[in-house]
């Protein structure tokens, strides 16, 4: 009998190599992280069924080392806390400004939700990078909730403080997935939305630090959001049967939290990281962050990401290990406190090699026209066409490539011949996959409302 999936973890784990990517514990096992066998994956029992328990005496604790006045833990990483963030926080129906860029968890929320919907559109690099939102209408009044994704994928961030205010003038809910930023409490890195006055922030917490993938955390801080609520989105949406091993990573990240020197190993690293950015430019390697940061843009070094043509710049960081994201015109290493950086001192000669001049000029975000708001589009019959067929009509579904996750498409948008040239281009680039794209007999189809 074959095992594909054991065969492939025992492969990975054999090439050794660095991991430029999650989960933040880079297959290296934390101090107090000897529960990771058998033995202790349990279901509820005993204590776990009392009021208070266990997970919410940690949670209590968790809660503590962000400053919020309530924490929950989640075992579907970032995604159940975005969902449940904003249904809970959002009453169904009614108006709400979201974030373009957003990861597609909340779009799972829009349709739930039946939201209408005004989208808010960030600038894009011309490498195909999104960054961050800046500029917000100076009125959203009518609206109920304000959705911002923050930071990107690559780290990057903006100061929400005066846009969260004026929201909370205009009696609007703010939500924030900043899934990337649970580490976010050093001097060298950007403030927690948490920090800015955000009323729920949620955390992929596996994607930066030492916790066990499909972890994450959601916040709450303040009264506009009712705790009994959220409670009952996440019984909803979370699994009733929740893996202990998972809970007991988050148990030992609120532990290290609370350890005097957490923040060491961090702030050196951003120290570190900022010493690679002065190597590789100097290499000819263009690396994101450091433009972003001269650009006045809140950056977070432990993210990595160089600029140039994705394919070749990872042939050449694959010699010495995996990345996190790759695409047309980057590629992304995911760094974490402890982990060596001489793979890429070594390489950087190769990499300036390939890296070539790049453009960090410009380009609109794609605005695709919407002829049916979210909910409708998902609830009314389509049908599959070949994506190079698939001009003009309209989506039943979401388009999303992966990663970095970020929809191209929504339901019920109307796809243009340029969006479709995209996605083309995109899967014939082997740099990812594309939600809501299938194979059907070699030919890439998309699912559209029926003509």
């Amino acid at each position: 009998m074959q095992t594909p999936v054991l065969d492939f973890m025992f492969r990975y784990a054999g090439r050794g190599g660095e991991r430029w990517h999650t989960p933040g514990h880079k297959g290296s096992s934390p101090q107090h992280g000897g529960f990771l066998e058998w033995t202790y994956d349990i279901t509820e029992i005993g204590e776990m069924l009392t009021t208070p328990n266990p997970v919410s005496n940690s949670e209590a604790l968790m809660a503590e080392t962000f400053g919020a006045d309530r924490t929950w833990y989640s075992v579907g990483g970032a995604t159940i806390p975005v969902m449940a963030a904003i249904l809970a926080a959002i009453p169904f129906g009614s108006e709400v400004w979201v974030d373009r860029a957003i990861h597609r968890s909340v779009l799972g929320a829009l349709v739930i939700g039946g939201y209408r919907v005004h989208w808010l559109y960030p600038d894009w690099l011309r490498a195909g990078l999104a960054l961050p939102l800046t500029e917000f209408p100076a009125t959203m009044t009518g609206a109920s909730g304000l959705v911002v994704t923050r930071p990107t994928y690559d780290g990057l961030a903006s100061n929400l403080s005066r846009t969260i205010q004026t929201a909370h003038d205009q009696n609007l809910t703010v939500v924030v997935d900043e899934a990337h930023g649970s580490h976010w409490r050093r001097s060298a890195y950007p403030p927690s939305a948490l920090a800015l006055g955000a009323d729920m922030v949620a955390h992929g917490v596996h994607k930066s630090e030492a916790t066990l993938t499909q972890t994450g955390l959601l916040h709450l801080q303040g009264a506009r959001v009712s705790r009994s609520e959220v409670d009952r989105w996440f019984r909803v949406l979370q699994t009733s049967s929740p893996s202990y091993l998972l809970l007991a990573s988050l148990d030992r990240l609120q532990w290290e939290r609370h350890q005097a020197g957490a923040n060491q190993a961090w702030e050196q690293l951003a120290e570190q990281a900022r010493q690679l950015w002065t190597y590789l430019e100097s290499h000819g390697v263009a690396v994101l962050q450091s433009w972003a940061e001269h650009q006045g843009l809140m950056v977070d070094p432990s993210r990595l990401t160089l600029m140039g043509p994705g394919r070749r710049l990872g042939q050449v960081l694959a010699r010495g290990g995996a990345l996190e994201k790759s695409t047309v015109g980057s590629v992304t290493l995911f760094l974490a406190p402890g982990q060596s950086l001489d793979r890429v001192y070594e390489l950087a000669d190769d990499l300036g090699v390939v890296a070539g001049q790049v453009d960090f000029s410009l380009m609109p975000y794609p605005r695709l026209g919407a002829f049916l708001d979210i909910r409708q589009a998902w609830n009314t019959p389509g049908q599959w066409v070949a994506l190079d067929q698939a001009a003009n009509r309209v989506l039943k579904d979401g388009l999303t490539p992966y990663p970095p996750g970020i929809p191209l498409a929504m339901p019920g948008e109307m796809l243009t011949q340029e969006a479709t040239d995209w996605l083309l281009e995109w899967l014939g680039s082997e740099c990812g996959i594309v939600e809501g794209v299938k194979d059907e007999g070699g030919r890439h189809c998309v699912w559209v409302i029926n003509d």
